[in-house]
C-alpha cells in the first residue's frame, strides 16, 4: 500500500479563497493501467467541437452539482473562461485570473464541510492526472488535491464566492471530451528530421487552422528550444485568418518573413504542411510571403509529396527484419529458421545486447561475460560485416541508435556516453545528464533515443523518464527537461523500445499489462493485450506496426494484420528460445 506525503500544489497554498494541497503518491505500483488493447497508433486531431456540451447553471442545482458542473465548464477556455464564470458570483469573477496552467483532476470527491441556509463550505478532492500549460502541452502529474471552496446563495440560487487562485481546475472526463491532440512540427538543428511537439487544443475553439499556424509562429515547447528550430523567423506573422480554397486545400499568408533561402523556405513550408496534414487539414496549402509565393514553383500549392523528404511519419527502408541475440550471437529470424548474421557478431557466444540502425546499415553490440570482475566492450560497424570496439568497461547498456547510423548511446559504468562518426573521424563522448540527476533519483539502467533523434528514454530506478538531446553552441550534448514519462505505470520497468517518434513500448515486471504503450503527449501509459505472453518480459522491440517480446519462453509478436489489430500475441516459431532477445532496426 502507498503512503502519501504531503507536498505544495502547482497554485501554491494560498490563504484566502481556496486552499490547495497536493498529496503525493509513491512513484512504485500506485497507479492503474488502464484497459488492455493491441497497439494503436496516437488519435488524430479531429476539426469538429466538443462531443459533451458545456454545462450551465440551472435553477435547481444543489451546491455539489453546481461545483462539478464548474470543474466542467472550466474545460472551455473561449473568452476568458466565459461559460465557468456563470457558476461565480460577479465579485468572484471580476477577481479571478484565469490565465495560465490547469490541473486536470479525475476522480473527484466533494465533501460538505459546513452548511445554513444561505453559505456552504465545501472540499474537493481528486487525483491529480496533468497539468495543461497555457500552450497547450500536457505535463503528466500524481498525487492528489485537496481544494477548498465556498458557495452562497445569489437571488435564490448557489454560486461559488471568494478568491480563486490563478489558473483552472477541470473535470478530467469533460478534458478529454472537449480537447484533442495535435502535433506541431519543428526541424531539428540539422534540418533533417521534422519533431512533433504534441499540444491538446480545445475543439470549439481552437480546430481553425489559423489557430495551429499561429502556434508554430510561436515556436516550440520550452522543454525542446535547445533541440530544435523554427523556420519561421522572429517577427513572423499572419495576414489575416488562413482561408480556404474553392477547389479544396487552404491558403496561408505570410509576413515578416524576410529572405531565407531556399532551404529555409523549403523547411518552413514542411512545419506548415505536415502540422496542418496530421490535423486533417488538407491540401493543396497555398503559402504566400509578404505577398508572394513562398517558391515561385509551388505558386499553385504544395502537397505532402512537396515534403516528402521531411516526412515525420516515414521509415527508412531496408531489408533487414526480426533479428534475436540468442546463446551470445546476434541471428536473423526468417520464416521458419534463424541464421547466423554475417561477421563476428552471427558466430560470438558472448553477445548480451544489440541494437541496429534504422537503415539496417549499421549494428552497434555489447559483448562480455559478468563475474566478480565483469568486462564488457561495446563494439560498432556495418551490419553483416566487421565491428570494431569503441569502449569497454564493468557495465555497459544496450545500445541505441540516433536518428542516424553515425550515432550510438549507451551508458558505460552508469556514465552516459555517445559516440559520432563525422567526416573528422569518430569519437566517444560523455553526455551531460545533471540535469536528470537533479530531477530523478537513481542509476540509468538503459538509454534509448526516439528515431527523430531529438528525445530519450531513460530507465531510473526501474522508473520510465523522458528528456530532451539538447546543444549547445559550443557543440556540448546534454539531456535536458527531465521528467516522468507517466505515473502508472510503477517502478519495475526492465526494458524500453521507441516504435515511433512519439510512441514508446515498455516492458515491466507485473502479472498484470507486463507491456504498456505510452505516448509523449502527456496521456497515462495504456497497457497492451497480455493474452499468451509468460511473464516475466524481460526485452521489447518495436516500430510503427508491430511489438516483439521475449518472455520466459521466447519472442512473441502483437502487431495488425490487413490494417486490423491482432487480438493476442502470437509465437515467433523460429525465436521460441528462452532468453531470446528480440531487437528491430
Amino acid at each position: 500500500m502507498c503512503e502519501p506525503r504531503a507536498r505544495r500544489g502547482a497554485f501554491g497554498i494560498t490563504g484566502v479563497g481556496w486552499v490547495i494541497v497536493v498529496v503525493a503518491m509513491l512513484v512504485a505500483g500506485c497507479g492503474a493501467v488502464p484497459n488492455n488493447s493491441s497497439p494503436q497508433p496516437i488519435k488524430s486531431f479531429q476539426r469538429e467541437g466538443p462531443t459533451d456540451a458545456v454545462p450551465v447553471p440551472q435553477s435547481d442545482m444543489d451546491p455539489e452539482a453546481l461545483v462539478r458542473s464548474f470543474l466542467k465548464a472550466t474545460a472551455d477556455p473561449k473568452s476568458g473562461h466565459r461559460a465557468a464564470r456563470k457558476f461565480l458570483t460577479p465579485a468572484s469573477s471580476k477577481l479571478w485570473d484565469d490565465r495560465g496552467d490547469a490541473l486536470i483532476l479525475d476522480e473527484i470527491s466533494i465533501f460538505v464541510d459546513q452548511r445554513n441556509e444561505d453559505v456552504v463550505r465545501m472540499r474537493v478532492i481528486g487525483d491529480n492526472y496533468g497539468t495543461l500549460h497555457a500552450n497547450g502541452q500536457l505535463i503528466p502529474a500524481d498525487g492528489r488535491v485537496e481544494t477548498s471552496i465556498s458557495l452562497v446563495r445569489v437571488r435564490g440560487q448557489w454560486r461559488i464566492d471568494g478568491a480563486l487562485p490563478r489558473g483552472s481546475m477541470v473535470d478530467r472526463d469533460q478534458f478529454e471530451a472537449s480537447y484533442r491532440p495535435v502535433s506541431l512540427y519543428f526541424a531539428d538543428r540539422a534540418a533533417q528530421h521534422l519533431v512533433p511537439d504534441p499540444r491538446w487544443l480545445y475543439a470549439g475553439e481552437n480546430s481553425d487552422p489559423t489557430v495551429l499556424v499561429n502556434r508554430l509562429i510561436a515556436g516550440p515547447s520550452t522543454d525542446l528550444a535547445g533541440a530544435v528550430g523554427n523556420a519561421l523567423p522572429p517577427g513572423t506573422a499572419l495576414r489575416g485568418p488562413v482561408t480556404p480554397l474553392s477547389g479544396g486545400g487552404v491558403r496561408i499568408e505570410l509576413t515578416g518573413l524576410g529572405n531565407p533561402s531556399n532551404r529555409d523556405r523549403t523547411t518552413l513550408a514542411a512545419q506548415i504542411v505536415w502540422t496542418l496534414s496530421g490535423a486533417e487539414v488538407s491540401g493543396p496549402y497555398v503559402i504566400n510571403a509578404d505577398g508572394a509565393p513562398l517558391v515561385a514553383e509551388r505558386a499553385s500549392g504544395w502537397q505532402t509529396a512537396d515534403v516528402s523528404a521531411l516526412d515525420p511519419t516515414a521509415v527508412p527502408a531496408t531489408e533487414v527484419g526480426l533479428d534475436i541475440v540468442s546463446g551470445g550471437a546476434l541471428l536473423a529470424v526468417a520464416e521458419s529458421a534463424t541464421t547466423p548474421v554475417p561477421g563476428p557478431l552471427g558466430v560470438a557466444r558472448d553477445v548480451v545486447s544489440a541494437d541496429i540502425s534504422a537503415d539496417g546499415t549499421r549494428v552497434a553490440a555489447v559483448s562480455g561475460v559478468p563475474g566478480r570482475t565483469p568486462r564488457y566492450r561495446l563494439s560498432i560497424g556495418d551490419y553483416g560485416g566487421d565491428v570494431a570496439e569503441v569502449i569497454a568497461g564493468r557495465s555497459i547498456t544496450r545500445p541505441s541508435f540516433g536518428a542516424g547510423p553515425d550515432t550510438v548511446w549507451a551508458v558505460v559504468d552508469g556514465r552516459p556516453m555517445r559516440w559520432l562518426r563525422d567526416g573528422q573521424g569518430t569519437s566517444m563522448v560523455p553526455v551531460d545528464t545533471s540535469a536528470v540527476a537533479g530531477a530523478v533519483r537513481g542509476d540509468i539502467g538503459e538509454l534509448q533515443i526516439a528515431p527523430d533523434g531529438v528525445r530519450a528514454a531513460l530507465l531510473v530506478a526501474g522508473q520510465v523518464v523522458f528528456a530532451v538531446v539538447s546543444m549547445n553552441a559550443d557543440g556540448q550534448v546534454s539531456l535536458t527537461s527531465p521528467r516522468i514519462a507517466a505515473y502508472n505505470i510503477g517502478n519495475r520497468v526492465v526494458s524500453i523500445a521507441w516504435a515511433s517518434s512519439t510512441t514508446l513500448m515498455v516492458a515491466r515486471e507485473a502479472p498484470d499489462s507486463p507491456v504498456v504503450q505510452l505516448s509523449v503527449n502527456g496521456t497515462p501509459a495504456v497497457g497492451l493485450l497480455s493474452g499468451n505472453v509468460s511473464p516475466p518480459v524481460r526485452a521489447v522491440a518495436a516500430n510503427s506496426t508491430t511489438v516483439y517480446v521475449g518472455d520466459q519462453r521466447g519472442v512473441l509478436r502483437l502487431g495488425s494484420t490487413n490494417g486490423q489489430p491482432d487480438q493476442y500475441w502470437t509465437e515467433v516459431e523460429p525465436a521460441m528460445i528462452p532468453g531470446a532477445v528480440p531487437l528491430l532496426p
